[in-house]
């Protein structure tokens, strides 16, 4: 796998993927992981997206963020001001996102769409409000509620009110733990508080903002994810994961014009990683946001 240096870590080689698209096409579509699997997982839906017949087609990058797939540790550990295991915050990946880009491609850093998956989204919202009128799509995959403390959905056990007969096991540890990238996720809900706020500025060619699709997660297939990694019991999931999920995808609609987006759409049989259960159905998604953005130029 090919690696890149960025000018500001010049000792931590970027691990990445560039598919050339047509020369004429100015488009890039840059696929944003989530925390759970690397960038390879993007491989079957960038396939299909190459057999489309859409012309001109469009380049597309996958990357490995520091510290997670065949990307190095991130230098950023080692600095004075960071907390261990905390190497790296949003804006701290906005950025190595931005200078990625600028390096790999800079004859198509101005019309970018992201194709992002559960914490992605929140790097993708960033970006397009650091780097207004850039963004002309985005899809939306199982977003990650990131601007709330997945703990507080749990009943309160010193609560008056709590009824233990309402739930079975305890509530569980906060998501905001230490992972194995490192990514800081504790100021995520300080610097998005709000489901459709920042709004999404328009496009160089347009006063209207990026074209949005938003997909979720079939329940049935959510809950036994939930199960395997975290022993949440499915009927819980129901109880209170699956509404707070549901509020954040419907929210996201609001990013943008009303006649822009598009969603929430359930994926039959996907769980969190739907770009590993249904990459069809993601690249017919993705394909449509492309032809979106072509016909509105």
């Amino acid at each position: 796998m090919p690696t890149v240096t960025l000018p500001s870590k010049p000792d931590a080689p970027v691990a990445y993927e560039l598919y050339q698209g047509d020369a004429e096409s100015g488009l890039l579509v840059v696929c944003l992981n989530g925390l759970g699997l690397p960038q390879g997982v993007w491989k079957p839906t960038i396939e299909l997206i190459q057999q489309s017949n859409l012309s001109p087609k469009p380049w597309i990058l996958t990357y490995d963020r520091y510290g997670q797939g065949a990307s190095p540790r991130d230098p950023r550990e080692s600095w004075p001001n960071k907390d261990p295991g905390y190497a790296h915050t949003l804006d701290d990946v906005t950025d190595d996102l931005h200078e990625l880009i600028q390096t790999l491609s800079p004859d198509r850093c101005s019309r970018i769409v992201f194709a992002n998956n559960s914490i992605g989204a929140h790097v993708a919202r960033r970006y397009a409000d650091r780097y207004p009128t850039v963004v002309e799509g985005i899809l939306f995959l199982d977003s990650n509620p990131g601007n709330i403390n997945y703990a507080s959905i749990w009943p309160n056990p010193k609560d008056p009110s709590f009824d233990l007969e309402k739930m079975t096991p305890p509530a569980p540890p906060s998501r905001y733990v230490k992972n194995n990238e490192g990514f800081n996720r504790r100021d995520i809900k300080n610097i998005l508080p709000n489901l459709s706020k920042p709004k999404f500025k328009g496009s160089k060619t347009s006063d209207k903002g990026p074209w949005v699709t938003i997909i979720s997660h079939e329940l049935e297939q959510f809950s036994k994810e939930e199960w395997a990694m975290m022993k949440v019991p499915i009927g819980m999931v129901t109880m209170y994961t699956q509404p707070m999920w549901e509020k954040y995808n419907e929210g996201l609609y609001g990013l943008t014009d009303p006649d822009k987006a598009k969603g929430p759409l359930i994926v039959p049989k996907s769980g969190h990683f739907i770009q590993k259960d249904n990459p069809s159905f993601v690249a017919k998604q993705l394909e449509d946001i492309i032809r979106k953005v072509k016909r509105s130029r």
